[in-house]
This record gives structure tokens, C-alpha cells and sequence, in this order.
């Protein structure tokens, strides 16, 4: 019990670029075929909420492309795509970002970062409420989520408040409660390899929708 509450007094000590630093180090550590496989479990559970709920067939979705040890969403984008359904992703521009429509996975160049993004002629998303799925360096039990440090996310959504946030993660990524700031915009659902859980429902476009 002693060395519990240790762990626990010890979890609480420490910075949130520390608890970053250490989730980012333990998902690094993962191989790359264990990550491939739990991303393909977490693709899989999107798809099965998709296909089984409506409202996802009449707003736009917001993805991004995965960099380093994220989460790969890119079985589910593909998938999205050949059921005609409208995806965009982020681009940054200085200290904001803008979401981009694609047609093709084939849309995208080296951008910021090195990161992905829509190529130059792609249309901007001006979508007013849409689902975003969200990558991050940690998550907790309650949508708190931590980014990369650099805040582009938490500015994007204090604008934009009719996007529904989806984080997605691999378990090892989710700890039980993480300190928050004020500026840190939680998430709505967190979807991992072993389930998707929901923090609060939507107020979209036509009223409360609930879990979506």
C-alpha cells in the first residue's frame, strides 16, 4: 500500500513536460510491428462506430497523418475514402492551422515539421460541425489530453467549437488523470486499441446527437 501511494505522490511531482517526455519515450519504444497492429485494432473499432452510426454520413472528418510512433489512421482513411465520405487534414501555417480537404491519400507532401500535409490546390474544410480525430502524447480518463507543446490543436479548437473530438491513442498512452491547464481543450471520446470511451456528447448541428 506504501509503495502505491509512493508511485502515486511521485505521478503528481511530476512537470507535464515530463509526463510527456515519458510517454513519448515509451511509445517510441514500441516496435513497429506492435504498433501496426494496435492501430489496425483502433481502425477497426472506428470503422464498426461509423458503419453503425448515421450522423457520420452527413458531416466531414477531420483527420491527420501520422508522424513518427502515432497512432496510424491510415487503414481508416482509406476506407472513409472509398465510401465517399468527406476527409480532411491539417496544415500548418506559423502558429495556426487550417484543416484541407482531400480526395486521395495521394494529396499530401512534406510540411511542417516533416509532417504530412494537403497539398497546395487543395480546398479548405470550412465545415462548421465535423468530427476530428485527434493524435496527442498522452490522454487520461476524464478527455484530458497533452499535445506536442506546441498548441496548435488547443488553439484550433477554442475557434472551432462545433467539431466533436475524438483522441486517439494506444492504451499504454492513457494514464488515470493528468494535470490540466486552462488552455488544454479536452476531449469528447478516446478511442484505443481496446475500446472507444465517450467524456461527453455533442451539441452538433442539429441539436443534442449524444454519442454521436
Amino acid at each position: 500500500m506504501r509503495t502505491v501511494r509512493l508511485r502515486i505522490w511521485v505521478k503528481r511531482m511530476e512537470t507535464k513536460q515530463q509526463i510527456r517526455k515519458r510517454h513519448l519515450q515509451n511509445r517510441n519504444e514500441l516496435s513497429a510491428e506492435k504498433r501496426a497492429f494496435l492501430s489496425s485494432q483502433i481502425c477497426n473499432h472506428l470503422k464498426d462506430y461509423i458503419t453503425k452510426t448515421k450522423i457520420f454520413k452527413t458531416c466531414e472528418i477531420y483527420g491527420y497523418y501520422p508522424h513518427g510512433s502515432e497512432v496510424s489512421l491510415l487503414e481508416l482513411f482509406n476506407w472513409l475514402l472509398s465510401q465517399e465520405m468527406v476527409l480532411a487534414f491539417p496544415r500548418v501555417l506559423g502558429d495556426r492551422m487550417e484543416f484541407y480537404r482531400v480526395t486521395s491519400m495521394a494529396d499530401f507532401c512534406p510540411g511542417a515539421f516533416g509532417i504530412m500535409e494537403p497539398k497546395e490546390g487543395c480546398k479548405k474544410a470550412d465545415a462548421v460541425h465535423a468530427v476530428c480525430l485527434v493524435p496527442g502524447s498522452v490522454f487520461d480518463r476524464s478527455g484530458n489530453r497533452y499535445g506536442y507543446g506546441k498548441g496548435y490543436y488547443d488553439r484550433y479548437f477554442s475557434e472551432k467549437k462545433g467539431l466533436y473530438r475524438i483522441g486517439a491513442a494506444f492504451e499504454s498512452q492513457v494514464e488515470a488523470r493528468i494535470p490540466s491547464e486552462q488552455c488544454d481543450v479536452k476531449m469528447h471520446a478516446l478511442v484505443t486499441e481496446q475500446r472507444i470511451t465517450f467524456f461527453d456528447k455533442w451539441e452538433g448541428q442539429n441539436g443534442v446527437i449524444g454519442n454521436l
